[in-house]
């Protein structure tokens, strides 16, 4: 116990912020709802509770608040008056800190320690700096200038001594621990991560958790951060303490999915045991946690896959960094072999955990060509699930850093662009404009509507993984392509305080700012729309269909196909569509419904009926053309007369009795009524499918008319059918998610 002046303070109030970062604007970034909460955040918090169990101060009351900027407002004014209270003594921890949240972390520190509050700051940047570059670098010592204590390294075992240092006003200005690597905190039993309940409440998933089972990587890559600050040599919490951590907060607070924060988890020492004490909880107490990890490219020890999956893995974070082999070599991934990285998916995909891969543009090899068509090629052959991209950034703490540093060579003196998301350095063979370019096109093509059904569909066999990837898909494209914010700093709609902005910014009026953000609000809720209606129709394709409605699928495809094939209706399709260019206005607009027409699933001998008696028409409209264009030129008759040949040439017979019968039998085979309006027909591949594209070509042409003042083209009949026809769709999408959400916990 460390013996203080009883009579100076009553109660220690420790208030932990772990800041966010600017955006392009200078607003802070900032968010309704968070999505990954901070486990440093959680850390500090169980460190803290921990000098509060075990008295350390005596009787001294110790009260702890938490903060994550990325969903809660920081109440600096607040923190302020907290700081004025008679007989309490006030500490703010700025924990977590890194290189692109520095800026912001130092305008928080500088605005604190102006009211004389106490101020500590901590995280990557402080640590990679002061253990790679030393104590002199400029942004060091402008801490040292503000007053502001410095933490390298890790503090378990060192948070007491800190905090008395605080309470007897003898703050030191730089706290180093990090500077012998091999000699690291021993986390065997360090006091475990606590999260903050009240901090929870502002994130999507109040039941997800996060925890650092070790720490270290025995890797040498040249970019990486976490080497020159948590070491090459692994260090771990035992299986015993991390299976009390998960029961503890599985009872209390109900958390249900880990996200593991290793930096390397397959390195561990006791991965085996973790993985079966995970198991036992599982088994023996049916307290059965999901989990999401971090693994490398090496090869696995045995067991280590299937052993994972059984301890409840269902995501798991591979960093392939690039498939191109030159740019491993100059990053020092020596254990990144390309040639095993569709062997090493397909390996946990088999296992049914699905593989999130991290990827860097920019890398020494690069061009803007061979960044699409490496990207390409990770889809397309790789086939990982998900996927995060970044750009090369030298952050302080990192062997490139160093080394850039004694070359001179340029790098963006902004810290705030240090994000991995900014083009900071010389590309050798982009501009920063091609380079930011083939960044943003990754992430487009990756979640491109095509890739994600071909994700969604490798997962439709199972419920639990399936709906899982929808919910990340839903996070990662809405972050990514409508927030313009990296997924993994990124939450769900973005907020913006007027006043809260960087220093060097223009604070706008009341009414500009309002008018600014109903603006952006308006688009935001737009691009939401068009998400939503895009996952419905992914999910609309991709969904598992039970027995019946396969089979029912299946012989409707059959059905549709002979009487097209027997109509010659693809042939019609091609040539039209050659045909088009040729043809005068009069004539498409006679002759698009026919090509609509062939798109058209039937589905009762009714819709056969109907169609027949409009597909006969072709013949009379292609007639009529020919004679009123007969002085259009040779070219449109002659595409004309090859659309007319097509349709004589037509004998069904006595098929369409057939076609009828079939029909009539197939009625008593109907699956769910609310999605058959969804079913379409592809003429040209000859299959049916599941797909609210027809309503969206309805939509298309009806903002079109809207837009062009055409109100007269808008059919009220049509468009209460297709606001019906998305409402059921958006029930029962909206029901499916919900439910599974539920069920996944």
């Amino acid at each position: 116990m460390i013996i203080m002046d009883q009579n100076k303070f009553k109660k220690l109030k420790v208030v932990l912020i772990k800041p966010s970062k600017y955006d392009d604007d200078g607003y802070v970034i900032r968010f309704w709802r968070g999505v990954l909460p901070s486990n440093t955040l959680s850390v500090l918090n169980g460190l803290t509770e921990d000098v509060k169990r075990n008295r350390a101060f005596g009787d001294l009351e110790i009260e702890i608040v938490t903060f994550d900027e990325t969903a809660q407002k920081v109440p600096l004014k607040k923190i302020i008056r907290w700081g004025r209270e008679a007989g309490t003594k006030l500490v703010v921890g700025l924990v977590g800190v890194q290189t692109n949240q520095f800026p912001r972390a130092m305008d928080m520190g500088c605005q604190l320690r102006a009211a004389g509050i106490d101020v500590i700051m901590g995280g990557f940047h402080t640590s990679g700096t002061i253990n790679m570059l030393g104590e002199q670098e400029p942004d060091i010592q402008e801490l040292v200038r503000e007053s502001i204590s410095i933490v390298a390294g890790e503090v378990e075992g060192h948070w007491e001594e800190i905090l008395g240092d605080a309470l007897r006003g003898e703050l030191k200005p730089i706290y180093s621990y990090a500077q012998d690597l091999l000699n690291l905190v021993d986390l065997g039993d360090a006091p475990a991560p606590v999260v903050s309940h009240k901090t929870m409440k502002h994130f999507a998933y109040s039941t997800f958790g996060t925890m650092d089972t070790s720490r270290g990587c025995p890797f040498a890559c040249s970019f990486c951060t976490i080497i020159n600050v948590q070491g090459r040599k692994m260090r771990e919490r035992s299986p015993e303490s991390i299976a009390k951590i998960v029961r503890r907060n599985y009872l209390e607070h109900k958390v249900r999915f880990y996200f593991f924060t290793d930096d390397n988890f397959a390195r561990k020492k006791y991965w085996r045991e973790t993985f079966e004490a995970l198991i036992r909880l599982r088994k023996e107490e049916n307290i059965k946690i999901d989990f999401l990890m971090q693994v490398d490219l090496a090869r696995k020890p045995k067991d280590f896959v299937r052993l994972a999956s059984e301890a409840g893995c269902t995501h798991v974070f591979i960093g392939m960094e690039s498939v191109n082999p030159d740019n491993l070599k100059a990053e020092g991934k020596a254990q990144n072999n390309v040639d095993q990285y569709a062997e090493i998916v397909k390996e946990w995909h088999d296992v049914d955990v699905s593989v999130h891969t991290g990827y860097i543009i920019g890398l020494p090899h690069d061009t803007r060509e061979k960044a699409t068509r490496d990207v390409k090629y990770l889809m397309e052959a790789l086939q990982p699930d998900m996927a995060s991209f970044f750009m090369l950034t030298p952050l302080p703490g990192s062997h490139d850093h160093r080394e850039m540093k004694k070359r001179g060579q340029w790098m963006d003196p902004d810290f705030n662009k240090r994000d991995s998301f900014h083009a900071t350095i010389e590309h050798p063979n982009m501009s920063a404009e091609e380079w930011t370019g083939a960044y943003k096109d990754a992430w487009k093509a990756f979640y491109s509507k095509e890739n994600m059904l071909r994700i969604l569909a490798r997962w439709s066999h199972n419920p639990h993984v399936y709906w899982a990837m929808m919910s990340n898909l839903f996070w990662y494209k809405n972050a990514a392509l409508i927030e313009k914010q990296h997924p993994m700093i990124a939450g769900f709609f973005r907020l913006k305080d007027r006043t809260t902005r960087r220093p060097g910014y223009a604070i706008d009026s009341l009414p500009v700012h309002a008018w600014k953000r109903a603006k952006e609000i308006f688009h935001l809720f737009v691009a939401w729309a068009r998400l939503l209606k895009e996952m419905e129709d992914i999910w609309l394709q991709t969904r598992k269909k039970s027995e019946v409605e396969e089979r029912w699928l299946e012989e409707i495809q059959k059905i549709q196909n002979d009487i097209w094939q027997t109509l010659r209706i693809p042939e019609w399709r091609k040539t039209y569509a050659n045909a088009k260019e040729a043809l005068p206005a009069k004539a498409k607009t006679l002759l698009d419904p026919f090509e609509e027409l062939s798109s058209k699933i039937l589905l009762t001998r009714k819709d056969l009926n109907r169609f027949l008696k409009q597909w006969d028409k072709v013949q009379v409209k292609v007639q009529e053309l020919r004679r009123s264009l007969s002085v259009e030129g040779e070219s449109v008759q002659r595409w004309l007369d090859e659309l007319g040949k097509l349709h004589e040439s037509i004998k069904p017979g006595n098929r369409i009795n057939e076609w009828q019968e079939h029909y009539s039998r197939l009625r008593r085979r109907f699956p769910s009524k609310l999605r058959l309006p969804h079913v379409s027909f592809d003429a040209l591949s000859n299959r049916a499918f599941y797909s609210r594209q027809e309503v969206q070509k309805f939509w298309g042409k009806t903002v079109q008319s809207l837009k062009n003042l055409r109100f007269w083209q808008i059919r009220p009949g049509l468009l209460c059918t297709a606001l019906w026809k998305d409402f059921v769709l958006t029930t029962s999408f909206a029901f499916n998610f919900r439910a599974a959400n539920r069920t996944n916990g």
